[in-house]
């Protein structure tokens, strides 16, 4: 089966399929699916070891579309509850000096199409650390990416003075037409983001300054019209449907699935140095979902 990447998004996948660069890419068998837009919450209280509940892993290497320098495994050193009532996820330097991490979905097991996702995370610091709470459309795989629709709930770089937010989407135009969408002039407050790959819209926000590396809960809000976005329960970022440009579409009336991960280097963050700490870790306390 044939694998295609972006910036971390697996849009064909089998079980220990090996690509040209020879890493294996795999996903763990998920567990059974909720129901779609009831309440879920999962608030790591389980007994310390493996996570368990409707979490996988999706496991390789091969820079992951990004430039990234992780291996990700399902490995404990890399993922597991505390014990303490934490999920923790873990990037480490390895004795070769190659890093491994863990990427957690909740791909077939938990999804959402309207409603309120929050977690209370705090991120890793170290040059090199990229961490994401994210959501991508349960038909990733049929229709792949930016068609599957984007939401990144919090990105954090570095562990500098701010959190990013933002939304990724199709042009309709589907052709290789140049990225309008990040051209043109938006509203104050909605960042225009450079992007190198054609037919994809896409807008954010930095939420700043703030400390990363402490606590905090993040939430997005999802209805027909609009994505909202909240920091420690106040608005910080609503991208409205209605602002987008007649090219722009708005993929979103349909579930998505979360994402919990800690990449390492890569074209954003930037490679790590001698001052990366090793292991670097992202704790998330729990994550709550209300229709």
């Amino acid at each position: 089966m044939q694998i295609f990447r972006h910036r971390g998004r697996l849009f064909r996948v089998a079980v220990a399929v090996t690509i040209a660069s020879g890493i294996a890419v795999a996903l763990t068998a998920p567990g059974p699916a909720r129901a779609a837009d009831t309440a879920f919450s999962d608030e790591f209280n389980r007994a310390a070891g493996s996570i368990g509940g409707v979490w996988q892993h999706e496991v390789g290497g091969g820079g992951w579309g990004n430039n990234e320098q992780q291996v990700y495994t399902n490995q404990r050193a890399n993922s597991r509850l505390d014990g303490n009532g934490n999920l923790l996820i873990e990037a480490r330097r390895g004795a070769d000096s190659g890093w491994t991490s863990a990427r957690l979905t909740t791909k077939g097991t938990f999804a959402f199409t309207y409603g309120t996702l929050s977690a209370r995370i705090a991120m890793p610091r170290g040059q090199g650390m990229h961490a994401g709470f994210w959501l991508l459309g349960t038909d990733i795989d049929s229709v792949g990416f930016p068609a599957s629709g984007e939401v990144d709930i919090a990105e954090s770089l570095n562990s500098t003075d701010f959190v990013h937010v933002g939304v990724h989407g199709p042009t309709g135009a589907g052709n290789g037409s140049a990225d309008l969408g990040s051209l043109r002039d938006i509203l104050p407050g909605m960042i225009p983001l450079p992007d190198g790959l054609n037919g994809r819209w896409k807008y954010g926000h930095d939420i700043s300054p703030i400390d990363p590396a402490q606590f905090h809960t993040y939430s997005v809000t999802k209805t027909p019209t609009s994505i909202s976005f909240s920091f420690n329960g106040a608005r910080v970022y609503t991208l409205n449907r209605s602002s987008l440009a007649a090219t722009e579409q708005w993929v979103f009336a349909k579930p998505m699935y979360v994402l919990l991960n800690l990449a390492v280097g890569g074209n954003w963050p930037g490679a790590t140095d001698g001052g990366t700490p090793s292991p670097a870790t992202m704790t998330v306390d729990w994550l709550r979902y209300t229709p």
